[in-house]
């Protein structure tokens, strides 16, 4: 570097004679107490101090950081704060449990559920990853067993030990909060229902600060009027405090007919529901349903080709696949059922990708179907033959991440499995400034 280039034409890494002889070097950086100065003006100005801890990326990190000064933990532990912090960087997926069946023509059974890590992870998360891992699931028996709803870091599974039926709400990442059992299915009257049928599905819901759990039971029975039938849905909501369940209200709705293979979706305050050509979403505050019309283009599907998905802000993303031709379509939510409410987000090719793996000239992919896709809709999950394919969609990357090998099985369905959001912190006692919000931060 020519020193003209400099400021002030100096270069700061030349040596010059002093007038006794001696060769110094001339640099322009602080001196060290000038810089311990320039730290602490960063660090006492509590917007800078934020704008650095929220680059921070990783949930562990925020635990160090409490751990600083109470300065710090009000500052991390404020929820304005940890809004923002998640939207930059969402929870990370560690990995996912898949599901797979028998083939056994005479009891084709789901066997019980196997944690994939996603490689390659931070340091950070390696005892994250490690927890999921080695979470034990040897109480229940092999045949039968099955996840039933999986959202972040809370997996809701059913299963046999011996002749008994078990229940339970497992924490993988924090084994210490012991497995919890779902509230008492209700005996539900309905009245003017065929006794042709009931089934029932499980939903659960983490609420935004991270410390209760809601669980609704779904159950629904049949109405027919000659040769037509309809679906009559009630919905019983219970809320997890401190180890407890507690009844919080119901809903009930008459639907038209769904698809034969229900899979109700929770999202905000709505149960959304497939039918042939629409979606119908139960409000349950209102215990009123409306009927959202697919897009344009879409009035008929079958269940490999379309899956619905969690939108942060209450609404639903609708994944569409088409041969090789990925969309992304999202509803906001609202209670007008217009097709003009969907929104193209996405329109992705996957042959250029698939070229890449060697996989294209195959059979078709089709959707995986997934409890979960992450916040905004980071990742897709496919399926060719036996291998499940994994879709970063910001990155446009598609890799490889399971292969059933065992000749008696096939895939089934895969689990996605987040990092544990929020972060628990730790209680500080005797503070009263603790219990004030300091929302005006960020």
């Amino acid at each position: 570097m020519d020193p003209a280039d400099t400021p002030g034409g100096v270069d700061p890494f030349s040596k010059t004679s002093c007038m006794d002889g001696k060769m110094q070097r001339h640099s322009q950086f602080p001196p060290p107490l000038e810089a311990a100065d320039s730290v602490s003006r960063v660090l006492d100005d509590d917007d800078l101090l934020i704008e650095i801890i929220v680059r921070l990326g990783l949930p562990t990190s925020l635990i160090r950081a409490i751990l600083v000064c109470k300065r710090w933990f009000f500052i991390v532990s404020n929820k304005a704060f940890l809004r923002r912090f998640r939207s930059l960087h969402p929870p990370r997926l560690l990995g996912f449990y898949v599901s797979t069946r028998s083939t056994d023509e005479l009891l084709p059974v789901l066997l019980r559920p196997c944690f994939v890590s996603m490689l390659p992870q931070p340091p950070e998360l390696a005892t994250a990853v490690r927890l999921a891992e080695n979470y034990s699931l040897e109480a229940y028996d092999e045949e039968l067993a099955c996840i039933l709803d999986c959202q972040n870091d809370t997996i809701l599974l059913h299963g046999f030990q011996g002749k008994k039926i078990l229940w339970g709400v497992h924490w993988p990442l924090c084994p210490e909060r012991g497995v919890v059992e779902p509230p008492m299915a209700p005996y539900d009257q309905f009245d003017g229902a065929s006794p042709a049928g009931t089934c029932a599905q499980f939903l659960l819901k983490e609420e935004g600060d991270g410390k209760s759990l809601t669980f609704i039971w779904l159950s629904m029975a049949y109405l027919i009027e000659g040769k037509k039938y309809s679906i009559k849905y009630k919905a019983n909501i219970y809320t997890l405090q401190d180890g407890l369940w507690h009844w919080r209200s119901s809903a009930a709705a008459v639907l038209p007919s769904p698809r034969s293979d229900l899979n109700p979706l929770l999202s905000g305050n709505k149960i959304y529901m497939e039918h042939s050509t629409s979606i119908a979403a139960l409000n349950l505050t209102t215990s009123n349903f409306t009927s959202i019309p697919l897009p344009e283009g879409m009035e008929r599907y079958i269940c490999e080709d379309m899956m619905m998905s969690r939108a942060n802000d209450s609404g639903i993303y609708l994944i569409h696949l088409e041969i090789l031709q990925l969309r992304i379509w999202l509803h906001r939510g609202d209670n007008s059922g217009s097709m003009r409410n969907w929104l193209l987000l996405d329109d992705i090719c996957l042959r250029e990708m698939l070229d890449a793996l060697g996989m294209a000239g195959g059979e078709q992919p089709t959707l995986l179907n997934t409890s979960e896709t992450g916040d905004n809709l980071q990742f897709v999950f496919l399926k060719m033959g036996q291998c499940a394919l994994y879709l970063d969609i910001k990155h446009r990357e598609l890799r490889k991440v399971y292969e059933v090998t065992e000749d008696d099985r096939t895939l089934e369905r895969i689990y996605p499995f987040m990092m544990t959001w929020p972060p628990t912190f730790p209680v500080l006692k005797n503070d009263p400034a603790r219990t004030v919000e300091r929302a005006g931060t960020i």
